[in-house]
């Protein structure tokens, strides 16, 4: 039987529809993901809190970068390691990226690194954002998600804490408050 194809009006509604039924899904799981009760800023928004990960340990990666160096996750060696999932197109993801920066400059590099991957997104629209939005630390790309995947990445953004070992110790899904971390307490939580 040859190839039909369909009208052209029903090809963009079936898009539409794909559309919002993604947004729908979004917006569930943000319900789903809310904070505990009584976590608010003094500006009555929910705070985000690390929570304990109980998972298996992540699968190393290598990706390129948007400087096209190549970075391997067994090649990190400091006391926690940040790895930190987004897009450019998400607008918690956007608000996230310059508090990561400060947390880096306040911190001591043999102590504390971050990694950020841009999930399913092209090499030229990440560098024209990061050109705006400047950071201290590797921009990878996961260009088919095939690391989020690995990872169980549902959410943008998702922030994994692994310690020295590169084990799992504490994750964030959705956007947190970076401002408020010292590495040093950092530290001593996943040391427990």
């Amino acid at each position: 039987m040859p190839f039909r194809r369909a009208p052209a009006g029903r090809g963009v509604f079936h898009r539409f529809l794909a559309a919002a039924a993604l947004v729908s899904l979004a917006l569930g799981a943000s319900a789903a993901h809310a904070t505990p009760e009584g976590a608010r800023h003094d500006n009555d928004k929910p705070r985000r809190v690390l929570a304990a990960w109980h998972g298996a340990t992540p699968q190393p990666f290598q990706l390129n970068g948007i400087d096209n160096a190549s970075l391997s996750l067994a090649d990190v060696r400091t006391d926690i390691v940040i790895v930190h999932f987004f897009a450019t197109w998400c607008e918690p993801c956007r608000d996230e990226l310059p508090s990561l920066r400060r947390l880096v400059e306040r911190s001591d590099p043999a102590q504390l690194r971050v990694i950020s991957i841009s999930v399913a997104e092209p090499a030229v629209r990440v560098r024209r954002f990061i050109e705006k939005l400047p950071v201290n630390f590797p921009i990878l790309l996961d260009d088919d998600r095939a690391v989020s995947k690995s990872w169980n990445v549902s959410a943008l953004p998702t922030t994994f804490i692994l310690d020295r070992n590169h084990n799992r110790r504490l994750f964030v899904e959705r956007d947190y408050d970076w401002d408020q971390v010292d590495a040093r307490q950092l530290l001593g939580s996943i040391d427990r």
